[in-house]
């Protein structure tokens, strides 16, 4: 209850800065939504095999008359967890699958080092930043079925988050990201496994984005 108090609470001092901000310099919005790879590093299955989705709102203000640099904030949701690779057209009994689901807010200084106006505007953005995340659901499964006895997820997560963003107009663009969280996902249990505390969510994302 504390942790989603928090939460609630930056996401309300993240709102006033860019509201504050809105008065200096030009205020935007839009809407992004694409494809995630993921992987929970520590877990023994390496390589970004859980296939997912993310979507969500953004939106950005600028801080200098040059208007190329921005503070950025969005809310999205996103899905993530691990998956054990099976080669095609072959059988495993050790299949594992972890669905994990978050509400989260990047919060983002954007830089634009790249302005084409060739034929057409086409600017380059690199953004970085903290991510602020919600655990919406867990669950695991393997080829026995849903695993019912497990440790449980820390119900917030806080991420690192880096970007490219490649706006072909005013409008329309597309976004990769990467983000890995910087403390475990799970809460620990010494007596049961300790490799637990070395588990973190790492996603790659690609979007297609729409500006106003």
């Amino acid at each position: 209850m504390k942790k989603s108090i928090l939460f609630l609470f930056l996401l309300t001092i993240g709102v006033s800065l860019l509201q504050a901000q809105s008065a200096k310099g030009q205020f935007k919005g839009g809407v992004r939504a694409g494809l995630t790879t993921s992987q929970v590093s520590g877990d023994d299955l390496a390589g970004f095999h859980k296939m997912g989705a993310t979507a969500g709102l953004f939106a950005n203000v600028a801080l200098n008359d040059n208007d190329n640099l921005k503070l950025q904030m969005g809310l999205d949701f996103t899905m993530k967890g691990s998956h054990s690779h099976t080669p095609k057209n072959h059988v495993s009994y050790d299949s594992y699958v972890l669905n994990l689901g978050y509400l989260e807010v990047p919060i983002l200084l954007q830089w634009r080092f790249a302005h084409l106006t060739i034929r057409s505007i086409h600017d380059f953005w690199f953004e970085f930043g903290p991510m602020i995340g919600v655990n919406l659901y867990a669950r695991e499964r393997n080829a026995s079925g849903p695993i019912l006895f497990r440790l449980p997820f820390r119900r917030m997560e806080f991420s690192a988050c880096a970007g490219l963003s490649y706006m072909f107009n005013e409008h329309h663009g597309l976004n990769f990201r990467f983000s890995n969280s910087f403390i475990p996902v799970r809460i620990p249990d010494w007596a049961v496994n300790q490799r637990i505390m070395k588990q973190f969510n790492t996603v790659l994302s690609l979007c297609y984005m729409y500006q106003f």
